[in-house]
């Protein structure tokens, strides 16, 4: 308690006035000055007029209202290890044990080295919320594994930890690493976020527990149908909760900081730390159904990390090829979307031109009326490709004889050489 009231007392003495707020990156601010958080949000929304926009204008940065008032929550957790689940699977009650630890630092980091640290941790070991699905389905044998949950050195579960709720009870819960933690964005494989974990099948998962009561479920969860969570597959979810069947591959976060937008719906202008510590903020008070936020000091260092990861490295390096299918990719218009050297812009492409399914750009809950356009930087690894994960492979995104119903038109009346040189480039960059 005490290490908690000095780190606060620090914070507010170097807060700025309402009245006098600057919106450059400063964690002091976020952490301790709601007009600050609060000019961040207003500032780097997109729209107002949809679900998403409307509960966190309504909800966030008011102070002495709204999400606020949540407790802040750093549970001491520890890995969910191949121990407990030979234990639950025999029927024997999860413990907590021992071995917790928690994530807020006696004292704020004073370097960017030490932010980003800080930040790793969180996205691996924060657990969003206790999740009644996966303490099921950890308890089949063999179920994690099947449906795509990786496995760290030492054998433990990625993305889900044990700790002990309000009620003295013991937990599993998931982290941002469930989805979004794999080894294959960089040529020498490690553990780290930049590509999300291509094999994770959380509709298949929910299948293999059906018997869970309604209201114990992830949102993403509860809102799909029986029929749709078969239709998923590895690699997406649905989690726009409007009824509709809205699903998005999981999102990388190689290269997001210098992404000009965040979410595929291009919901958030990416200006800064700031826009995706609040983005962040606001996904972890949601995801605990709004009964707890995430200290405000982790969700800084998890935007600092986030910003950190470097975009995913070439799939090959340029062979004789690439420097054609370079000419093909500027001959053709590619470059008018994907500006190099980023391979993206900050345009918006409308959900009519572009051609996908419109249904996540015009769900009321994120409306925005558009896609925003993905960076190609390590383009060869990061399939499925556009923001449904509709086409597995790079070659399925070209190949002339696709119908055009399926959304992406451009580049499918090349020649086929241009069409083999263009891919040769894109797996180059």
């Amino acid at each position: 308690m005490m290490r908690r009231l000095l780190l606060c007392s620090i914070l507010l003495a170097g807060c700025p006035t309402p009245g006098e707020i600057d919106l450059a990156d400063d964690p002091v601010a976020y952490i301790a000055d709601a007009p600050y958080r609060r000019a961040i949000l207003e500032r780097d929304l997109t729209t107002t007029t949809n679900r998403y926009a409307e509960q966190r204008l309504d909800r966030y940065g008011l102070g002495a209202a709204g999400w606020d008032l949540l407790p802040a929550v750093d549970r001491p957790s520890r890995p969910l290890t191949q121990d407990d689940l030979d234990g639950l699977v025999s029927g024997a009650p999860l413990a907590v044990g021992t071995g917790l630890t928690t994530l807020v630092p006696d004292a704020l980091p004073e370097t960017e080295e030490e932010w980003i640290a800080l930040g790793r941790r969180v996205f691996f070991e924060y657990p969003l919320r206790s999740d009644a699905t996966y303490t099921a389905l950890a308890g089949l044998e063999g179920a994690l594994d099947a449906t795509g949950w990786l496995r760290d050195d030492g054998g433990a579960v990625v993305g889900l930890r044990v700790f002990e709720d309000d009620a003295g009870q013991p937990r599993i819960g998931n982290t941002c690493a469930q989805c979004h933690a794999s080894r294959g964005g960089r040529a020498q494989p490690e553990l780290d976020g930049v590509l999300s974990n291509r094999g994770m099948n959380v509709g298949a998962a929910r299948l293999l527990v059906l018997g869970l009561t309604p209201g114990d479920l992830p949102p993403e969860l509860e809102s799909t149908s029986t029929g749709d969570l078969d239709r998923l597959g590895p690699g997406r979810g649905d989690v726009l909760s409007d009824g509709q069947f809205n699903p998005y591959a999981f999102p990388d976060f190689g290269g997001l900081g210098q992404m000009p937008y965040l979410h595929h719906n291009a919901n958030w202008h990416h200006r800064q730390v700031a826009t995706l510590a609040v983005r962040c903020e606001t996904l972890f008070i949601t995801s605990s159904a709004e009964r707890s936020r995430i200290p405000r000091v982790l969700s800084w260092a998890l935007a600092v990390w986030q910003r950190s990861l470097p975009a995913p490295e070439p799939l090959e390096e340029p062979g004789p090829d690439a420097g054609r299918g370079a000419e093909v990719f500027e001959d053709a218009g590619c470059s008018g979307c994907h500006v190099p050297p980023l391979y993206t812009s900050d345009r918006e492409v409308t959900v009519e031109a572009v051609g996908t399914d419109p249904s996540a750009g015009l769900s009321p809950v994120r409306r925005s009326g558009h896609y925003r356009i993905p960076s190609l930087r390590g383009v060869g690894r990061t399939g499925p490709y556009l923001h449904d994960g509709r086409f597995e492979r790079l070659e399925d995104l070209f190949t002339p004889k696709r119908s055009r119903d399926l959304g992406h038109p451009w580049g499918l009346d090349l020649p086929d050489d241009d069409r083999a040189a263009l891919l040769a480039f894109l797996r180059s960059i």
